[in-house]
């Protein structure tokens, strides 16, 4: 227990990251617009803790995700609502597009971050776990279906990274994820139907 608690106190950051981000999904998905709050305040710990870690664009997504919060939180406190958009999936070859894009995003962040001389941790996964955590983010806001799968993807790709580099809560988090992602492909599948 003395080493939990002392693993706790060396990773503050990411143990309060990791918290509120699980707050902010349970938040979520009962549609609570206190889950915007804990989303910013996660976003805040975890772009420490990637400070910390040397995972230069997993900070930058952070700030993407402060502003999606006080844009969430703005739109659901004003009454805006995508309740008329319906699920749907896009065909083969739009993911596929998708999917190259994404490849060709990946390569260009991983070279500037290697030309750069950017301090960090894994140029190549960094830039791999930020675009291809951007693309379905983009795609639930369309509400496509398949968006939970390029998550349940990432997610496995995260987990078993931080669970290399020892970034236990982090891993945690995204094995957690997968359960999230799998629980929100099968409803979507089944309100699409």
């Amino acid at each position: 227990m003395t080493e939990l608690y002392q693993y706790i106190i060396e990773n503050t950051n990411q143990f309060l990251g990791v918290l509120f981000s699980i707050i902010y999904v349970i938040l979520s998905i009962r549609e609570n617009i206190f889950c915007w709050h804990a989303l910013i305040i996660a976003s805040i710990f975890n772009a420490f803790a990637f400070y910390q870690i040397q995972l230069t664009l997993q900070i930058i997504m952070q700030f993407f995700f402060i502003f999606t919060g006080i844009y969430g939180w703005y739109n659901w406190k004003n009454g805006d609502s995508l309740s008329t958009l319906k699920i749907s999936s896009w065909s083969t070859k739009i993911h596929l597009q998708y999917i190259m894009a994404g490849v060709i995003i990946t390569l260009i962040l991983w070279l500037l971050l290697v030309a750069l001389k950017i301090k960090n941790t894994s140029p190549f996964l960094d830039a791999l776990m930020f675009t291809f955590n951007i693309i379905p983010m983009y795609m639930m806001g369309k509400k496509i279906l398949e968006s939970w799968i390029y998550f349940i993807a990432i997610d496995i790709i995260s987990g078993f990274f931080y669970l290399s580099t020892g970034e236990y809560f982090y891993c945690f988090l995204f094995f957690c994820y997968l359960g999230f992602a799998t629980k929100g492909y099968m409803t979507w599948k089944n309100k699409k139907i």
